[in-house]
């Protein structure tokens, strides 16, 4: 396929990108709706699992996983641990640093959730066989290594 010109603002590659958009924006909004239907939000469900898969994580690691920024990592704990969803403990080898872990209300919130995420990730690939969500995956692949790879080189993207 060529590259874009301004000709071509309309092309296949800006529908593709425009509906890319489009469909995350929908899959949040589904993530929104069903989460909050258990009265957490879908960043409190990720740390939630992540913190349930990692006891002990502290919130620059948790910032990793989930792939947000320190600063909004430790307002999404805050409102967590207001709700009674978690605890943070010193650590000890080193007292500034806070390790996490689920209370018995998150754990309870984190296992509502199980039954909900399936239905989330199900209803978003309805219709969609095996073949079509392993092309799926490999385009993904593909963009995901393209941008890495030009965010990773010198070159100019002009």
């Amino acid at each position: 396929m060529k590259n874009l010109t301004l000709d071509d603002l309309y092309s296949l590659k800006m529908k593709v990108i425009s509906k890319y958009f489009q469909v995350i924006k929908l899959q949040g909004q589904l993530n929104f709706k069903e989460t909050t239907k258990k009265d957490i939000y879908p960043g409190q469900a990720a740390c939630l699992w992540y913190i349930a898969k990692n006891p002990g994580i502290n919130q620059k690691q948790l910032a990793e996983k989930i792939t947000v920024a320190e600063p909004t990592t430790s307002l999404i704990l805050k409102k967590m641990e207001k709700a009674g969803l978690i605890v943070r403990k010193p650590a000890s080898e080193d007292h500034r640093t806070l390790k996490i872990f689920l209370n018995a209300k998150g754990e309870k919130i984190l296992n509502d959730l199980k039954c909900v995420i399936p239905k989330i990730v199900n209803k978003a690939f309805e219709g969609l066989s095996k073949e079509e969500l392993n092309s799926f995956y490999s385009i993904l692949e593909k963009l995901h290594n393209n941008i890495l790879n030009y965010l990773e080189s010198e070159e100019d993207i002009s």
